[in-house]
């Protein structure tokens, strides 16, 4: 009776099925992150896009502005918004491309600390 419990065979195929289980389980829990992922890069790129296709639309409605005060036939609704409309586009930041390397992405001046500085 104890010979299966001691039988050096026998706890090394409990080993193996054990490590087989911790592998499969560790499978699926990766295949659901990666899933997870995919998903939130998608709803990010839609989102970029959103994003972009609002900036453009800022951008435009601020040349038009620009371009009726330069002529003189600006509504007065319109001159009564441009500087919250100047203030708007203001804010507005352009949206980075995405870059597959760390190393290849452009490192904006000023945006690094000094080395110490950061803690």
């Amino acid at each position: 009776m104890f010979q299966r419990f001691l039988n050096p065979t026998v706890v090394y195929m409990r080993r193996i099925q054990h490590g087989l289980e911790e592998a499969r389980m560790a499978a699926l829990e990766h295949e659901s992150a990666a899933e997870h992922h995919a998903a939130l890069s998608n709803m990010y790129r839609e989102r970029v896009r959103r994003l972009q296709a609002e900036m453009e639309s800022v951008t435009m409605e601020l040349a038009a502005r620009a371009q009726a005060k330069a002529g003189g036939d600006a509504p007065a609704s319109v001159a009564a918004d441009e500087p919250n409309a100047e203030s708007a586009a203001a804010h507005v930041h352009r949206i980075m491309p995405r870059y597959s390397k760390r190393d290849d992405a452009p490192t904006p001046a000023g945006s690094l600390l000094p080395q110490g500085a950061a803690g």
